[in-house]
């Protein structure tokens, strides 16, 4: 892979590369926003947001570990995602994933109604994904899921694209009669994924999702040659199911050593032309 060029301003930095960017730096702040417009020109906007935020005392990691409080980490949630949201066209996606969190601490939950209150996004969908390893303890449900939100700028009836997406399964009747039949031979994917199967051996980072929970929305919400933006990259998998789409990409990560791992993973990912 060849980078078109390598920026340094302040603390940020930029690879370019000839689908997508990808940026070393703090997603919260406004000056990186203006960094990216500053690299790809001032009226860019975009049509999908997909990203994996910080859940909040999860892992042991540091960066799992920045807020304090319930309400801390609800108000750090909202701010960034006002301020992309910014960028989204109107009609445009904007998925966040989510955990149930602890006890006395469930910013996910409290952030899925008040991002609808405070910002002009609409939650159009909350999508659980089946995961097939359980944990928990013993006198408890185990735990096979994780969530993710699913908005619309605007009236959530109406996203600027809507690529029906469908199951590899085929139905075993046309339609529910005669009068209604069905629209496609296969069934169409509900808001329960249970064929996204999680990475077990082989993770580039702690809390990598598989390729497949990013590359639904991807094929929902753009058509090849549109943006796909993240703006938690962690392990770059968005660039990576977006490349293999024929998508373009902006990923900023502000840990280091994950930032070069999204450039060396990069490397090996044939471009898809759109």
């Amino acid at each position: 892979m060849v980078f078109l060029f390598y920026v340094r301003k302040m603390t940020l930095e930029a690879v370019k590369f000839d689908d997508g960017l990808v940026v070393f730096g703090d997603s919260t702040k406004r000056e990186t926003l203006e960094f990216i417009e500053d690299q790809l020109g001032d009226e860019l906007v975009f049509p999908l947001i997909l990203t994996d935020p910080p859940y909040g005392h999860i892992v042991k990691s540091v960066w799992d570990q920045a807020k304090s409080t319930d309400t801390e980490f609800l108000r750090w949630m909202l701010d960034w995602t006002e301020l992309w949201s910014e960028r989204l066209v109107d009609g445009g996606a904007f998925y966040v994933w989510g955990g149930i969190g602890l006890n006395k601490f469930r910013p996910f939950f409290r952030y899925v109604v008040q991002a609808e209150l405070e910002t002009k996004l609409s939650l159009s969908n909350l999508i659980t994904w089946s995961k097939k390893r359980a944990y928990g303890t013993q006198n408890n449900y185990l735990f096979t899921r994780e969530e993710c939100a699913y908005f619309v700028k605007g009236d959530p009836k109406k996203p600027r694209t809507f690529n029906v997406p469908l199951l590899d399964k085929k139905r075993p009747y046309a339609g529910y009669n005669k009068k209604y039949p069905a629209k496609s031979e296969y069934y169409r994917r509900t808001n329960v994924w249970t064929d996204v199967t999680e990475i077990f051996r082989g993770k580039v980072y702690e809390t990598q999702k598989p390729k497949r929970g990013m590359s639904i929305p991807i094929e929902v919400h753009t058509n090849p040659g549109e943006w796909v933006v993240d703006m938690f990259a962690g392990s770059g998998t968005t660039a990576v199911a977006a490349r293999e789409l024929g998508r373009k990409f902006i990923l900023v990560e502000n840990d280091r050593e994950a930032f070069k791992k999204i450039l060396q993973r990069l490397e090996t990912v044939p471009s898809e032309k759109p």
